[in-house]
């Protein structure tokens, strides 16, 4: 059974008392995209700008991952952790996104956005440091 995480909070705090209105659910997605190998640094330059600011400006963009495939380092993927679609909707519309959509837009080779399904996403409150776990 999931419990979203507003309701393991209230429950953790004691209350019992229902929300006048249901916390929307987050918004999970994964991005695979394929560089241009040629202009690979530059991009993991940006990418790395843009996830930085939309994580420290947007209350809603809750956590932006990247990776490379160590087998295929231009196999990027992106796992994108938006507080609800909303969210997601404010943050393609930025504009540190649209700076970075448009320097990047030849360097893109593909891009593939897979929805999902979120069953559990916890993290620790300061990373390999340790911290109090918050799962969502």
């Amino acid at each position: 059974m999931s419990v979203s995480f507003l309701a393991a909070a209230a429950l953790a705090a004691g209350t019992t008392g229902a929300s006048p209105t249901p916390e929307p659910a987050p918004m999970v997605r994964i991005a695979e995209l394929e560089i241009d190998p040629a202009q690979l640094e530059t991009y993991k330059r940006l990418l790395a700008e843009e996830q930085a600011a939309s994580v420290r400006l947007e209350p809603g963009v809750l956590m932006l991952h990247s990776v490379a495939l160590v087998e295929r380092p231009t196999s990027v993927r992106l796992l994108e952790v938006y507080a609800s679609r909303a969210a997601y909707e404010a943050h393609i519309r930025s504009p540190h996104f649209l700076r970075y959509k448009s320097a990047t837009e030849r360097m893109v080779r593909s891009l593939r956005l897979v929805e999902t399904q979120p069953i559990l996403l916890c993290a620790k409150s300061k990373g390999a440091a340790g911290g109090a776990v918050t799962c969502l």
